[in-house]
């Protein structure tokens, strides 16, 4: 796998990448923990220098982290390791995983800037929580997507959610957050002070 990455990786600088970003399958169903191959995983596609790793499979979203290359400690790896169910119906109600987990996603938000000297870095990074309501039954069962976003209003309002979905929204905002925020900060502490480090504090 790894010999095949580096050459993937090799082929596409040559091909003019500027970033690159791994989107991969592993990790263990239904579980918010990250596993030790998961982690061995990403340090070693680190090393290789992939800037970004976001993963799928686990079917709930698992943590966020910065790593640091052991070939070129200047080199850092953002690594989301499972960012849950996007669309699903894994419900609370009908899976074995009883937290509301799999209802839940995020969306990865990434901003690269290329310099006048032609080098390209990772700015920023934001995730986006989202939750999935199911409305209805039977033949007639709606799935809507929700961005659960505070700032952007009442949900109940925005949504038309009943007091008990907006609950429901509220519950699965805190779970991603608590699993994701931590790493998010020291994600978005580096890059920023890494910025600041190449432009000044203007």
């Amino acid at each position: 796998f790894y010999e095949e990455m580096t050459t993937r990786i090799a082929d596409m600088r040559a091909e003019g990448a500027e970033a690159i970003v791994l989107y991969i399958h592993w990790g263990d169903e239904y579980s918010t923990s990250v596993n030790d191959k998961q982690r061995t995983m990403a340090q070693k596609l680190c090393d290789l220098g992939v800037d970004v790793i976001a993963g799928g499979h686990p079917h709930v979203v698992q943590e966020m982290e910065l790593l640091t290359s052991t070939a070129d400690e200047s080199h850092k790896t953002v690594c989301l390791y499972s960012m849950g169910n996007f669309l699903s119906n894994q419900r609370a109600t009908n899976v074995s995983v009883t937290t509301g987990h799999t209802e839940d996603s995020l969306l990865l938000g990434l901003t690269f800037v290329k310099y006048s000297d032609g080098n390209v870095y990772l700015e920023g990074v934001t995730v986006q929580p989202t939750w999935v309501l199911l409305e209805g039954s039977g033949s007639s069962r709606t799935y809507r997507i929700l961005p659960l976003d505070h700032d952007a209003g009442d949900w109940e309002e925005l949504y038309g959610l009943s007091p008990s979905q907006e609950d429901d929204a509220e519950r699965s905002y805190s779970r991603t957050m608590e699993l994701v925020n931590s790493g998010l900060k020291t994600v978005q502490a580096y890059l920023e002070m890494d910025r600041i480090s190449r432009v000044g504090v203007g």
